[in-house]
């Protein structure tokens, strides 16, 4: 039987031995592992059947932010960033141009272009 202090050199070294065994090993025997390529069929797009927007439920713990067309005259900061396109600059000069009453005054908006434009009038309401 092996002594108390050499039982336990003997048992390190081994350990020792063993985890650089364990961590040399895939650098001394590389596996070359070939990445799978799954392509899978996008579903064609569709355009929505009605110019309205998405209407979203409620629950006690959950309230979107936006359901439906978001009023520009009375909505909060953070719905207006909720839109596409808006971020907190954008939303900052909206509100500012306060009261908007047509697409004119949104257009007349310093940053809205006609491409955001096009995107936000189905979406809100003045």
């Amino acid at each position: 039987m092996i002594s108390g202090e050499r039982g336990w050199t003997l048992g390190l070294g081994a350990g020792v031995l063993l985890v650089g065994v364990l961590a040399l090993g895939p650098l001394l025997l590389p596996q070359t592992r070939v990445p799978t390529v799954t392509r899978a069929a996008l579903p064609p797009a569709t355009t929505p059947a009605s110019a309205e927007p998405p209407t979203y439920p409620t629950t006690a713990s959950v309230k979107p932010l936006i359901s439906g067309r978001v009023n520009l005259n009375t909505a909060t900061q953070e719905q207006i960033e909720a839109l596409p396109r808006v971020g907190p600059s954008m939303a900052a000069k909206i509100m500012a141009a306060r009261p908007i009453r047509s697409q004119a005054d949104l257009d007349a908006i310093k940053g809205v272009g006609e491409a955001t434009l096009k995107l936000l009038t189905p979406l809100v309401s003045y």
